[in-house]
């Protein structure tokens, strides 16, 4: 589909006027019953490089396409391109990334976007573009494929089915898969049990609930096991306690500590996992707006916990007894505990994203769960020069 004018593209920096760029979201979702509107205040701060964690790390700009070659013409389209530091020192690839890929159905409006996307990232001596990550990918990364009858889960992105034939055509390849399961707790349980018991047999290996009342050892630990659980998966890049603490913010002091657990094999702390409510359940009707009310509105369910699904937003476990019983059995007790705690409440917890290369996760989670409910792909291409 093509639609008539042409197109400019307005560069943004980060921290500046940015009521154009989170208003193309509302065009392109407009006739989508199961879009969620991200909290503008929220991401007004993380796109500020005085409050947001990646800017310590990264740097990046914002473009929107505008119709008819008009400044002040209809935003149709958006895109992020940055460059982050810990996947360049990590990787060394010399691959800049882009995020933020909202368009209307227009071929062209997606090709401008790529262009000036590619163009920022190519003066900045990058010489491949992957993506989207908004902005890394320890935030919410992929462009949405499969499962668009749902709405998203917290902290998980949306995309409409006609976005990745644009990418396609824009000249971008797939780099890799993330793919997002969804479990009954009762489900979680029957595969857990007999690993749980075999890991309380050995007299080894323990659980215990995150401690808030130590907020910064108990993080830093948090990072530590993640870093260390994921370090050799397809991508990675270190997490900064910065980043989790932008992830999580406030939501932690109203959750009370059930979000997170840790298992120790001999006192060790050796996995983690942090569980979350879909938060996005009470705010798909807010219209990205906290104020005047939906902030107390959001404060009172997270504090009475009237959620129906949640989210496994990290699960890790350290890599020197990847691949032993023992590591089953720590990952068996940590599900257990989703068990317990959503058993009562919640229809269905949803892993994800799940890397299509790591097939002991995808194990896990086809045992638990079945087929993935949704599918997203990252994609990546040259830089050629011009």
């Amino acid at each position: 589909m093509t639609t008539p004018g042409a197109i400019t593209v307005e560069a943004i920096e980060p921290g500046g006027n940015l009521d154009d760029f989170l208003q193309v979201p509302y065009l392109v979702f407009a006739d989508d019953p199961t879009w969620v509107p991200p909290l503008l205040a929220m991401e007004k701060d993380r796109l500020n490089p005085k409050k947001g964690a990646f800017f310590k790390f990264g740097e990046a700009r914002l473009f929107v396409a505008k119709r008819d070659g008009k400044r002040d013409g209809k935003p149709v389209g958006r895109i992020s391109a940055q460059i982050d530091r810990h996947h360049l020192d990590t990787h060394k690839d010399g691959a800049g990334h882009f995020g933020f890929f909202d368009c209307v159905d227009d071929q062209a409006v997606a090709n401008a976007l790529f262009d000036a996307a590619a163009a920022w990232l190519r003066q900045r001596g990058m010489t491949r573009m992957v993506g989207p990550f908004n902005l890394s990918i320890n935030e919410e990364c992929g462009l949405q494929i499969e499962g668009f009858d749902t709405a998203p889960v917290v902290f998980m992105p949306q995309s409409r089915p006609w976005m990745a034939p644009l990418v396609e055509a824009a000249g971008l390849a797939k780099e890799m898969d993330l793919l997002a399961y969804r479990a009954s707790p009762q489900t979680i349980g029957e595969r857990a049990r007999r690993l749980t018991q075999y890991a309380k047999a050995t007299g080894r290996v323990s659980v215990r609930p995150m401690d808030l009342s130590r907020r910064a050892e108990e993080m830093a630990l948090l990072v530590d096991i993640f870093n260390d659980s994921w370090s050799q998966n397809w991508g990675f890049t270190p997490l900064s306690v910065d980043e989790i603490e932008n992830l999580l913010g406030d939501f932690t002091r109203f959750i009370r500590g059930q979000f997170g657990r840790i298992v120790s094999l001999d006192g060790v702390p050796m996995g983690v996992m942090v569980f979350l409510p879909n938060y996005n359940e009470p705010i798909q009707n807010f219209g990205g707006k906290l104020l005047p009310f939906n902030w107390a509105r959001l404060i009172w369910a997270m504090v009475t916990d009237r959620f129906k699904s949640g989210r496994v937003v990290i699960l890790g476990i350290r890599k020197q007894v990847h691949g032993s019983p023992l590591a089953g059995a720590m990952t068996a007790l940590l599900t257990n505990e989703i068990r317990l705690q959503a058993s009562k409440k919640y229809d269905w917890v949803e892993f994800g994203w799940v890397l299509e290369s790591n097939p002991r996760m995808l194990r896990i989670c086809e045992i638990a769960a079945g087929p993935p409910v949704k599918r997203y792909r990252l994609y990546g291409r040259a830089l050629n020069a011009d």
